[in-house]
C-alpha cells in the first residue's frame, strides 16, 4: 500500500473518532449545579429584625437601669409578645459633678451613674416575611449614665455604652429553617431623652450601631447549606410619638417600633 493511502486511512480514522466523541457528548447527560438554600435578600431581612429586635432591648435595658436607681420610668414598655423571659442582674457605681465615687443615695449628689448588667432570656416574634422565629440570647454590658443639668434643673440623661451579646435564632419558614448564631457587638452613642421622663419616653437624639458576625444554616426535608456573613446596623434617634425610627443595614432602610419591637417596610 502507499504512502499516500495509508495517510488516508488514518485520516479518515481521526475523522470517524472525533465524529464519535461529538455524539458522545451530545447524548451524555449533563451535570448541573444544585441552586444554594440561601437567599442573600432574606439573610439581610432577618438580620435586620434580630438586630431591631436587640437594639429596642437595648433601649429598655437602659430605661431599666434608670428605673431601678430611682431616676423615673418612662410611660412605654416593651411588647410582652416578642420577649418570654429575661432575668437581669444589675451593679452600678455613682460619682459627682468633680467625678468622685458618691453613695447612690441622695440622688442630688449623683451627677454620673455607671451600671453594669447581663441577662439571659428568650425571645420570639414574627419577621416582615411572616415568618416566625424563637432563640436564646444573652447580653453584656456597661452603661454610663450623664444627669445634664441648666442651673439646678435635670433637663436631659445622656447615655454612653458597649454591649456584646450572643443569639441563637430559628426562623421558621414553610419549606425552610433557618438558624442563625451570631455574635454582636452594640455601641450605645450618645442617646439622650429630654426629662421629665413619664412624658418623654423616647430617645431624641443619638445612635446605635450593631456589628454582628452571623453564622447562618439554612434546612430543608433534603438539604442543608451554610454561610458566614457580617452585618452594620444602625438606628439613628429622635424616635416619634408612637416609637418608631429608621433602621439601616447593607443599603436598606427600615421601620424600627421600640415599643413592639417589629421591624417593617425594608426597601
Amino acid at each position: 500500500m502507499t504512502t499516500r493511502n495509508l495517510m488516508c486511512l488514518s485520516a479518515a480514522a481521526g475523522l470517524m473518532l472525533m465524529a464519535a466523541a461529538c455524539s458522545n457528548d451530545a447524548t451524555s447527560p449533563k451535570v448541573t449545579t444544585s441552586t444554594s438554600l440561601i437567599d442573600q435578600t432574606t439573610l439581610t431581612n432577618d438580620v435586620a429584625s434580630t438586630a431591631g429586635d436587640a437594639i429596642a432591648l437595648d433601649i429598655w435595658s437602659i430605661v431599666g437601669n434608670e428605673t431601678t436607681v430611682n431616676l423615673g420610668a418612662s410611660a412605654a414598655a416593651p411588647a410582652a409578645a416578642t420577649t418570654n423571659s429575661t432575668s437581669y442582674t444589675r451593679s452600678r457605681t455613682c460619682f459627682d459633678s468633680s467625678g468622685a465615687a458618691v453613695a447612690c443615695r441622695p440622688l442630688s449628689n449623683v451627677r454620673q451613674i455607671v451600671t453594669v448588667w447581663s441577662f439571659e432570656g428568650v425571645r420570639s416574634g414574627t419577621t416582615e416575611n411572616g415568618a416566625t422565629f424563637s432563640g436564646d440570647m444573652t447580653r453584656a454590658a456597661v452603661d454610663t449614665l450623664f444627669r445634664n443639668f441648666t442651673d439646678t434643673t435635670e433637663t436631659s440623661r445622656t447615655h454612653d455604652g458597649v454591649v456584646t451579646g450572643t443569639d441563637t435564632v430559628t426562623f421558621v419558614g414553610p419549606n425552610v429553617t433557618r438558624t442563625h448564631d451570631q455574635s454582636a457587638v452594640d455601641s450605645v452613642e450618645a442617646v439622650t431623652w429630654n426629662v421629665p421622663r413619664y412624658n418623654n419616653p423616647f430617645p431624641v437624639s443619638g445612635k446605635i450601631v450593631r456589628n454582628v458576625s452571623v453564622h447562618a444554616t439554612y434546612t430543608s426535608a433534603t438539604r442543608s447549606d451554610t454561610t458566614d456573613v457580617q452585618k452594620r446596623v444602625e438606628v439613628d434617634f429622635p424616635a416619634d410619638a408612637q416609637g418608631n425610627v429608621v433602621l439601616k443595614i447593607d443599603d436598606k432602610t427600615c421601620n424600627l417600633n421600640l415599643v413592639t419591637r417589629h421591624v417593617s417596610d425594608c426597601q
